[in-house]
């Protein structure tokens, strides 16, 4: 009785809770969901369809991991766009105020990326990026000359990536390339969840004169699945806290920081 009682419990309700336990458990099998709130795999299987296409879940073979866990799992732009807001705006203040007059800079993809590109305020520059959302951001502001990348868009990232993405950037030089990252670590330099993405990060570090990091502390002394360069390729890091041993153990290796 009490399975049936269950299987009517309101959806919405069902899968805030199934949303929680995965959070908590950071990695669950469809039965163990079954048999922990009492409805069926085909009830419980419809439910994480819908949690992953809202991107607040990772499906697997058999079950689902929580967005933070996969080291090797994109997340997605709905997912990322939530996390520290308010820090990421500060990051993208600061950034923005590093622009000059003229300069031709790169916008990595990504959701502190997007805020550089929201207070670029009456600069006369052009902006490179492979990010639909930078892009959309910047089309109407009358002082930039905006160009898009091309290339095949990531699903749920909107981020063009591959072969065509690459070729083009590697043409291009920039003054300036604003770099975004899923983990930074001394030791293991700059890493990135999915591979798909590294080749164009490594031909934008490439085309720039200046490298510039933006991310928010969370991404610190952490390393995931690939890697996009060593530490000493980036000139400089603009972060929204940092712990004054990490400054300067990065300053000895010659890298700015810069404090939002």
């Amino acid at each position: 009785m009490q399975q049936n009682n269950n299987e009517y419990i309101y959806q919405a309700e069902r899968q805030k809770q199934i949303l929680n336990y995965v959070n908590e458990k950071k990695k669950v099998t469809v039965k163990e969901l079954s048999d922990f709130f009492g409805v069926s795999k085909v009830t419980i299987r419809r439910d994480l369809n819908e949690l992953e296409l809202r991107g607040l879940i990772n499906k697997t073979h058999g079950g689902a991991l929580s967005i933070d866990n996969g080291i090797n799992i994109e997340i997605p732009y709905i997912k990322k766009a939530e996390l520290y807001i308010s820090e990421k705006k500060k990051i993208g203040m600061a950034a923005a105020q590093l622009i000059k007059n003229d300069e031709v800079i790169i916008l990595d993809a990504g959701s502190t990326t997007l805020e550089i590109a929201r207070h670029i305020e009456k600069k006369r520059i052009t902006v490179i990026t492979n990010d639909l959302k930078i892009a959309v951001e910047l089309a109407c502001k009358p002082n930039i000359t905006l160009i898009i990348t091309g290339g095949i868009v990531e699903k749920y990232v909107f981020t063009a990536i591959g072969s065509n993405t690459v070729e083009f950037i590697s043409k291009i030089h920039a003054n300036k390339l604003f770099l975004g990252a899923d983990a930074i670590s001394l030791e293991y330099g700059i890493t990135n969840r999915t591979l798909e993405e590294v080749a164009v990060k490594k031909a934008m570090i490439k085309a720039a004169d200046q490298v510039i990091l933006v991310a928010d502390h969370s991404k610190l002394d952490k390393k995931v699945f690939a890697t996009i360069c060593k530490i000493d390729d980036i000139d400089m890091i603009v972060i929204d806290e940092m712990q004054e041993n990490y400054k300067n153990l990065f300053k000895e290796r010659g890298i700015k920081i810069l404090i939002a």
